[in-house]
């Protein structure tokens, strides 16, 4: 339940002092334990004086609680109030509010401030329930409901098969259209199986709790199945857990326990905090909460929610779990589908797999100075997992199930773990038989970009190899001529390279060998192959498939020139792994879309939120996997977001920890951009007859700051006689957005005032952005005001800078704010990516693009001459003399 709604809900019973209804009863223990907690005063502190300000307190309660619930009631019906509105009502508000809340974090504040929506809205939903029985529901839009009635209506004990599925879409296209346009085949199947199966569970415990009023004793159908209890195997303690060879009477043993208190005091007092925050949810296994939670879980990294620092032995002796084949890869391939067969004893609806790598995943790989309060010892995260019965929801009958996986490869072998108890108390009952790629040290996953000249393209990769144990290089040229060898430079990094957790603790993995090669010199518009080579210390040679690329066109040439643009895709995993919590629902859309039209792409700009690690490193090698099909073949460029960046006390301009502790290592070293320094992600490039001012939002870009003094020399430096396209990007919403309502503003209010009139003065023809998770274009627009009327076809002078939000790329979709400016020309809350064409001087083509079906939905042209660029426009002109 989210912080604060129990408290506010004892409110609301005083104010209209009515009977506790049923919702009300379930309230947890726990929850009014922590809130009677923060309200019972210190033993330092004197009971009456803390009776007296209780008593001040709760009347100051009685008067701002009525207040925010009206402002919250008088929002149309469905449409949820958002944090940026909320600090604009606590900005008008703040004297009104008890003393209390006054000096909590202003997060704390919002969070307690939307949790009156969710009182209201339970309080609703309610009425409904004591009405009619509801439907089970995992995503709340009208284009499931026909999906629900039909599960309703079913009436059979198993859980609906596929083909059944298939047949009711295929009977019912209109619906079939409007679900396939947003979910894999895949993912639709997974959602309407699962969805079916919660309402199989409702049935179930509406029956035995109706079996119960109706008898005394429970007859042979309806009683519980006996569960049989089972003995586990308790092993010895690993030898390796640090305080097993310290002395118990010690200096260093007790130092050491003390510090391993204080880091469980700390991880409970987290956990306390952090556990009102999600919705308490009925007993009914993980995959089903999961699935009936989409709504309330979207954003979460779906590893940070194991515990896995909690796991503890409870070895089955007649529970086994088995990978195979042993050898992936034996044909040089990257990636390759695995099957993992199970069989527990005592199946349960919260049995899963992790995937381990490596494969010995105790404390032997563990830091020196871990120390852990119990066996098995794991300091280190799957790197993904699945619930046991996603394919089988036979499995807690028989016991048995197989799981398909599939493994690339990340430089190290694989082993697979069957655990009970959920996700958040896990059990160890089996660990698999190692498998592993023929040559897990294989160059992989090649990024190429452009360098710092037009006639440069660099190329990265990843592999296990060290320049102690190979040379790193290059081998490429012209398609059909003669090939040459460039060397590459040798780059990692390490767990104390990073800032914080859990990219520190449990997230750490060895992220390999980063290597980058300059092919310098290129022709232009030309054809080049290439591939990676190591040269081993006995002489013998390993090497990469064979890739090609397309050298970029002489600046300011003239000819068909097209770019790809988004934000915040993301990864997700092909074989449905992870995504319970509907992490990146749309990345997998985009990058196939990408991939289909890849022969009629030149460069693609990655603007900000790349992979969504958050700390878990091995998610960097999936994310360059998925997208090496695009990036190893046409310049990738990337930009620097929050979700790379951002962490507390290290120089971030916005002091979250939206990066998991990353700081920008992993994203600074994976990729390469052509900036002067690697740290600061802000860097100019240019295709053809454009130019880009790639900024670094994350950093301080205010006017005076060595950033705004790039952004100016970018947009200063551009010839637009021969480079008319000027295009600027960061990834944050540092121009408008309607969605990203901050401080009664739209977008980044100091971003405007600090960089609107640059744009203005040397006349950006578009600014792109990410972060909101939607598309939004305006007009062109200076200091809040259209400067045309035109929508579609723009042409002569530029008066102003046309705002796009393209942060649709794949991360879970964010609603537009209430109000409707009048400078949003069109929005669409879905997945997509802008792609631009540039035919010649004179005209570009803009076209928005979803990532369902990769139709256009929104375009516009720009049509003009040098001289329109030239022309004097408001806080636009060149200063003039008249002087003869």
């Amino acid at each position: 339940m989210p912080f604060g709604v129990e408290r506010l809900k004892q409110a609301e019973q005083e104010q209209v002092r009515r009977k506790p209804s049923s919702l009300e009863e379930k309230m947890t223990n726990s929850t009014e334990q922590t809130l009677e907690g923060e309200l019972r005063p210190s033993p330092t502190e004197n009971p009456n004086n803390n009776n007296n300000n209780q008593h001040q307190q709760h009347d100051q309660s009685r008067e701002w609680q009525p207040m925010a619930r009206a402002w919250v009631s008088a929002f149309p019906e469905g449409q949820s109030v958002t944090g940026s509105q909320v600090e604009v009502w606590l900005d008008s508000n703040f004297g009104s509010l008890p003393a209390d809340l006054q000096s909590m974090p202003r997060s704390d504040i919002i969070d307690r401030l939307l949790s009156i929506q969710d009182v209201i809205k339970h309080l609703n939903q309610e009425k409904v329930v004591n009405q009619v029985d509801p439907p089970a529901r995992f995503q709340r839009t009208d284009q499931w409901i026909p999906v629900y009635a039909w599960l309703e209506s079913l009436d059979q004990d198993e859980a609906v098969k596929s083909k059944d599925i298939s047949d009711w879409l295929d009977a019912n296209p209109q619906f079939k259209d409007q679900l396939c346009s947003r979910h894999s085949r895949y993912h639709l199947m997974h959602y309407i199986k699962k969805c079916h199966l919660k309402i199989l569970k409702r049935r179930e415990r509406k029956g035995l709790q109706q079996s119960g009023k109706e008898a005394a004793l429970p007859n042979k159908e309806t009683a519980l199945p006996f569960q049989k209890t089972v003995v586990t195997k308790q092993p010895p303690p690993l030898p390796s857990n640090p305080l097993h060879n310290i002395p118990k009477d010690s200096e260093l043993y007790a130092a050491k326990r003390d510090e391993a208190l204080r880091k469980y005091e700390i991880l409970v007092e987290l956990e306390k905090k952090l556990s009102p925050m999600f919705l308490k949810q009925p007993d009914l296994g993980p995959v089903i909460v999961a699935v009936a939670a989409h709504s309330e879980d979207v954003g979460v990294q779906p590893l940070s929610k194991i515990a896995i620092h909690r796991a503890v032995y409870a070895l089955q002796e007649n529970a086994s779990i088995k990978a195979s084949p042993i050898v992936l890869g034996s044909k040089g391939e990257d990636s390759q589908w695995i099957t993992v067969e199970l069989e527990s004893p005592n199946p349960s609806q919260d049995d899963w797999v992790a995937v381990f790598s490596p494969a010995n995943f105790n404390s032997s790989i563990c830091p020196p100075d871990e120390f852990f309060l119990q066996s098995p010892y794991i300091c280190t995260a799957p790197i993904k997992y699945k619930f046991a019965n996603e394919s089988n929801f036979g499995y807690t009958k028989t016991g048995k199930t197989s799981l398909k996986f599939q493994l690339i490869n990340q430089r190290s072998d694989f082993s697979f773990a069957l655990f009970a108890g959920g996700l958040s108390e896990p059990k160890l009952v089996a660990v698999s038989n190692v498998i592993s790629f023929a040559n897990p040290k294989a160059p992989v996953y090649p990024r190429i970009s452009q360098g710092k000249s037009w006639n440069e393209m660099t190329v990265t990769w990843t592999s296990g190899y060290n320049i102690d144990e190979a040379v790193p290089f290059v081998e490429w040229g012209l398609k059909g001529a003669i090939p040459t060898q460039s060397p590459a430079g040798t780059l990692t990094f390490h767990r104390n390279s990073l800032c914080a957790p859990p990219a520190r603790t449990v997230g750490w993995r060895d992220p390999g060998f980063i290597h980058t090669s300059f092919l310098k010199d290129l022709w232009p518009n030309s054809l080049y192959t290439y591939k990676l080579g190591h040269k081993l210390l006995d002489g013998t040679y390993i090497w990469s498939k064979t890739y090609s690329f397309k050298s970029s066109p002489f600046p300011g040439q003239d000819s068909l020139q097209q770019v790809i643009v988004f934000g915040d895709m993301g990864k997700a995993e092909r074989d449905g792994s992870n995504e319970y919590s509907n992490y990146q629902p749309g990345s997998l859309n985009t990058t196939d879309q990408l991939i289909k039209d890849l022969d009629n792409i030149d460069i693609v700009f990655h603007i900000g939120d790349m992979a969504y690690a958050n700390g878990y490193i091995s998610q960097w090698d999936q994310f360059t996997s998925q997208v090496e099909p695009i990036a190893s073949t046409v310049p990738y460029m990337v930009a620097s977001g929050n979700h790379e960046r951002d962490t507390p006390n290290t120089g971030s301009f916005y002091d979250g920890n939206d990066s998991g502790g990353e700081c920008g290592v992993p994203a600074e070293t994976m990729f390469y951009f052509p900036a002067e320094n690697r740290a600061k992600f802000w860097y100019s490039t240019d295709y053809g007859m454009f130019h880009f001012c790639i900024a670094d939002s994350e950093h301080d870009w205010r006017e005076g700051t060595e950033q705004y003094k790039f952004i100016e020399r970018c947009l200063a430096s551009v010839d637009r006689k021969q480079q008319p396209w000027l295009i600027f990007a960061a990834h944050r919403v540092l121009g408008y957005s309607s969605s990203y309502w901050q401080q009664a503003t739209f977008g980044e209010p100091m971003g405007r005032e600090s960089l609107q009139k640059l744009w203005q003065k040397y006349k950006v023809d578009i600014a792109f952005y990410g972060h909101v998770h939607n598309y939004e274009r305006t007009c062109p627009i200076y200091q809040h005001q259209c400067v045309s009327t035109e929508q579609s076809n723009y042409s002569g002078t530029v008066n102003g800078t046309i705002h796009v939000v393209v942060g649709g790329g794949g991360s879970h979709v964010s609603k537009f704010g209430p109000l409707q400016p009048s400078w949003s020309v069109y929005k669409d809350a879905d997945f997509g990516f802008v792609k631009l064409t540039a035919f010649n001087h004179s005209s570009l083509l803009f076209e928005y693009k979803k990532s369902s079906d990769g139709k256009v939905y929104d375009s516009f042209t720009i049509s003009r001459d040098y001289r329109d660029v030239l022309a004097c426009v408001h806080d636009g002109c060149e200063p003039t003399t008249l002087a003869s």
